[in-house]
């Protein structure tokens, strides 16, 4: 007898679930039902596209006997709150990044998720793209010894893209240590084996205009003392995508002039007088006039920024289409199948947990150690000085 699909309801209609809607939407294990979004355009649209019901509050959302499992990709400071409604209401979690913005809040799901005996499962971040799964695999399979450092640089727009007011403020999980330090921590714990002993690290606030950090450098050691290094800037100018063959984060050939046009975006939205920071940002959200994230696979493999992975006998990085090898007999590829995805192993792990109660590859409490990184780089930054982490967990066998 087959089983009736997971029935998802999408909490807050922001871009994040623009990117991962149409993954959603073609999986026959799973029905997109309900969503829950303050802005009523979006509602209407969502309701006549996939013939669901919305609501004005998550709350609402969760109550909703027609909901399994509740996306939750609200505004970063709203992650605790929206998690522990749909915990609350029995509801499975598939939580975006970041966790929280404190630890506590963390503490707060893990609680909830346990006390409602629901499964927590914490991302999307790019530690679930094929070619990580793939480093993975090789560093543990020890085929060129053991790791002995990580790297990982990305260089972006991210800044002058239309941005909400709460993405300029750091208290309420903005600035990019928030918002994208989680690819970068997550991917490195992954490889490195989850305990990371400690952080140091210097931020970059250099735009007086975007009031919060729009850069950092980070150096981690691992309790086993591999060091890895975390490099990222979201301020425009370099684009790291020149690295790796000038494909786009999501797998598509990138323009190189794309920063320069970001620029000149955003200069006309401040000439236009558009004082108001979130101004622009609904053209990306769902229901914006900019097309969403293309249903069919992409052409190459994600990419987010540059990752290089040293062990004992060789290194290896990111092809466009798989991993690349270095060792001593030369360079070789590794090939990944061109249409899975990191948001479909999302689904996945998802799918996995609901159903065949297996631990996803992240959950709450890894959520709350890559969050720990996260925090000490910003403390670590202030203070001027290395900071030990005590909530690290490993990375699953």
């Amino acid at each position: 007898m087959q089983r009736p699909p997971l029935r998802f309801g999408i909490a807050g209609l922001g871009l994040a679930s623009t990117f991962m809607l149409p993954y959603l939407a073609r999986d026959p294990r799973v029905k997109i039902t309900a969503a829950a979004d303050v802005r009523p355009a979006a509602r209407e649209q969502f309701a006549r596209e996939f013939q669901a019901a919305t609501f004005a509050s998550v709350e609402d959302l969760c109550r909703s006997p027609q909901v399994d499992v509740v996306y939750v990709c609200t505004p970063n400071y709203l992650h605790a709150e929206h998690a522990i409604q749909a915990a609350t209401y029995g509801k499975h979690i598939l939580l975006e990044k970041p966790m929280a913005v404190t630890l506590e809040e963390c503490d707060a799901i893990i609680a909830a998720a346990e006390r409602h005996g629901v499964h927590l499962i914490y991302g999307h971040t790019h530690s679930y793209d094929p070619p990580i799964q793939k480093l993975w695999e090789v560093v543990r399979s020890g085929a060129l010894g053991r790791l002995t450092m990580l790297h990982t640089w990305n260089y972006t727009d991210l800044l002058y893209r239309p941005r909400a007011a709460w993405e300029l403020d750091t208290q309420r999980g903005g600035g990019v240590v928030y918002i994208q330090a989680p690819h970068q921590v997550d991917i490195v714990r992954l490889l490195g084996g989850g305990l990371v002993g400690s952080v140091r690290a210097m931020t970059g606030c250099w735009d007086p205009a975007l009031p919060t950090e729009g850069a950092y450098a980070a150096y981690l050691e691992f309790a086993d003392g591999v060091p890895a290094t975390l490099v990222y800037s979201g301020y425009g100018h370099f684009d790291t995508a020149e690295l790796h063959y000038w494909i786009g984060e999501r797998g598509l050939p990138r323009d190189p002039a794309t920063h320069a046009q970001t620029w000149a975006a955003y200069r006309a939205r401040a000439a236009a007088g558009a004082a108001d920071p979130d101004a622009g940002k609904d053209a990306v959200r769902y229901g914006g006039d900019r097309p969403r994230a293309p249903a069919a696979g992409p052409r190459h493999q994600y990419f987010f920024g540059l990752t290089l992975v040293s062990c004992e006998r060789g290194d290896l990085r990111q092809s466009p289409d798989g991993i690349y090898v270095y060792d001593e007999t030369g360079k070789r590829e590794l090939p990944l199948p061109p249409d899975v995805t990191g948001n479909q192993a999302v689904i996945d792990a998802v799918y996995d947990a609901v159903v065949h109660d297996r631990p996803p590859l992240h959950d709450g409490r890894w959520g709350k150690a890559t969050l720990e990184v996260c925090l000490a780089i910003l403390e670590s930054a202030r203070q001027r000085r290395e900071l030990l982490l005590a909530h690290q967990v490993p990375s699953p066998a």
